[in-house]
């Protein structure tokens, strides 16, 4: 998950800030994730000028976006400063038709985007660095201007570190790996009986497609019809099934 949420940050120091005009400096932008449902885009504006914006990323839940251009602040820091944080959620719905009739009802609604004003909180003089935008619970988000990353022990933001998935979130994915190796399972339970019942169909069809694709694995058998290569396919076919039964059981232990 860290490896996911840092994805991008390695390139942020190798991104040269670029002036803009004397008084403002033009930052990076990042988003993160902090409420765990994901953001289909955001995008931030300055409520005094329309053309100071940047962003257009989605982000997954828990998770930080990539680097993105530009936001202009002033050098130095000044009471009133804001910024308009633009945001999309993501979509209700599990099915493509769900997801299709929750965006219908947004655009009828004009609710496609919500806006969240947030306060600049004091940064450094000059400014420097990156324009965090962190998005929070109850649709929520703070804004914090440095050159560290949320994780660093001087971050100057009051919320600090990466997003930690809840419980909740992590059996959610869970779930979907278990389903998708259920799967696989069957299937290899399915190949494994055909085998038993028509060796000679099995062995032709999964000699062929080994030929295609992992042509490797069949180096020093003479053809689908030797017994070597049958007795290697059939343990083969046994061994799936033994590995995804594996697979299984340990993500069930690993489930919150």
């Amino acid at each position: 998950m860290r490896n996911v949420i840092q994805r991008g940050l390695a390139l942020l120091w190798l991104v040269s800030l670029t002036a803009c005009g004397d008084d403002s400096v033009s930052l990076n932008i990042t988003g993160v994730d902090y409420a765990g449902q994901g953001i289909r885009y955001y995008y931030v504006v300055d409520p005094t000028d329309d053309k100071n914006r940047g962003g257009g990323e989605s982000i997954g839940p828990y998770s930080a976006g990539g680097i993105m251009c530009c936001y202009s602040v002033p050098k130095k820091w000044h009471e009133g400063l804001s910024v308009d944080v633009v945001v999309s959620y993501p979509l209700e719905g599990d099915t493509t038709d769900e997801r299709s009739a929750s965006l219908a009802k947004r655009e009828a609604e004009g609710k496609l985007n919500e806006t969240i004003h947030v306060e600049i909180p004091k940064y450094e003089t000059p400014a420097k660095g990156t324009l965090w935008v962190q998005f929070l619970p109850d649709k929520q988000a703070n804004v914090v201007v440095s050159n560290l990353s949320p994780d660093h022990k001087d971050f100057p933001g009051e919320v600090k570190g990466w997003p930690v998935p809840s419980d909740q979130y992590r059996r959610k994915l869970i779930d979907q790996k278990i389903g998708m190796a259920e799967g696989r399972l069957e299937l290899s339970r399915e190949n494994l009986l055909r085998f038993k019942k028509d060796p000679d169909v099995m062995a032709q069809e999964q000699w062929k497609m080994l030929k295609e694709i992992r042509s490797h694995r069949i180096d020093g058998f003479s053809g689908p019809d030797d017994p070597k290569f049958r007795t290697f396919l059939q343990e083969d076919l046994r061994g799936s099934v033994d590995l995804y039964k594996d697979e299984i059981e340990d993500l069930k232990r690993a489930r919150p």
